[in-house]
């Protein structure tokens, strides 16, 4: 099963950061190939493929062996039969883009939906245009329900409908209607977060509807995570207590940079941690990319991590065989 090894990222981190936005892309790979810069080669990292690593069992091929990977995101979530939504509330959000079909953002084939706002400025953000909570446009939460009803059965049996951003826990009655429009489809739902906002505020209204997680923490060490992203840490720490509450699943997804979150003792924090939490899934390892730099460039804000590069893939598979030393499975870009 995965784990991780890697070099120190003690030092050198700016006092401030730049916006949470986990490393993922919001245009198809053609037009964001297209309007990537050639200095920035699409490498390890840029594509939305994963390879899903988990705990396995040794096969022998004859002239060597090799493991049997298990599926990702076994988590089986629960079924719902469609029933009539006239009484779901209809609200607006603002919502930056939509996808139709996703096979990386939960189990099964599923509805993408990225919202706009974030309070977070992650120093690797790939998208800081959604930044802003005016921007986007302005949706139906009924609107919504309807794209999504379109394509409900090619999201059967095991798919459903994921809330990304942004930080989709900053619009939270809008999430939540869209997500009770969802059981009323008969789809399941899925909430990619950092899980800013507050219990009150933003989680109680979230989460009733949730059926899974994917917390994406930035640093385990309070001081760097503060660093990286701009808020405390605290509030993450909470929202994972608040799971484990609420006996919801989740999947960690970590973001892993050179000289940044790459450190030993911050991947033996990490697998410390996630061996405490009763509802941990898995690791989503998503290694640092350069995809998404050139959005800073045309909202002319400087890059912070200008210098830094995607790690190798023999640096990133030490880090997976540390994770699964420690039986953690691990879901990594490929």
């Amino acid at each position: 099963m995965p784990q991780a090894v890697v070099g120190s990222c003690a030092s050198g981190l700016p006092a401030r950061c730049a916006s949470l936005q986990r490393c993922r892309l919001r245009r198809p790979a053609a037009a964001l190939a297209a309007a990537v810069p050639a200095r920035y080669p699409l490498t390890w990292g840029s594509t939305l493929r994963r390879s899903y690593v988990a705990p396995s069992e040794e096969v022998d091929l004859g002239h060597r062996q090799q493991h049997q990977l298990k599926a990702a995101y076994a988590v089986e979530l629960p079924h719902y039969e469609p029933r009539d939504n006239s009484n779901i509330e209809e609200v607006f959000g603002n919502v930056h883009s939509t996808e139709s079909f996703s096979a990386v953002d939960g189990p099964g084939v599923r509805f993408l939906v990225f919202v706009q706002g974030c309070a977070m400025r992650c120093l690797f953000c790939s998208n800081p245009d959604t930044w802003n909570m005016k921007g986007g446009t302005r949706t139906s939460s009924k609107e919504l329900a309807e794209q999504i009803r379109k394509v409900r059965n090619y999201l059967k049996p095991r798919g459903g409908v994921t809330i990304s951003g942004g930080e989709a826990m900053l619009q939270p009655r809008f999430v939540a209607a869209v997500f009770q429009e969802v059981h009323a489809l008969g789809l399941n739902t899925t909430i990619d977060t950092t899980g800013q906002g507050t219990k009150a505020g933003n989680w109680d209204i979230v989460l009733p509807h949730t059926d899974l997680v994917l917390f994406c923490i930035k640093h385990m060490d309070p001081l760097k995570y503060e660093s990286i992203t701009g808020l405390k840490q605290k509030g993450a720490l909470r929202f994972a207590d608040e799971l484990a509450e609420r006996k919801i699943p989740f999947y960690l997804r970590y973001v892993y940079i050179p000289g940044y979150t790459d450190g030993p003792k911050d991947i033996d924090r990490l697998i410390t941690w996630c061996k405490k939490q009763p509802t941990f899934q898995g690791i989503e390892l998503l290694p640092y990319h350069v995809l998404g730099r050139n959005k800073w460039e045309v909202m002319n804000i400087p890059y912070p991590l200008d210098g830094v590069t995607t790690p190798p893939h023999e640096t990133v598979a030490k880090v997976i065989k540390e994770f699964n030393n420690n039986d953690i499975a691990v879901i990594c870009a490929n």
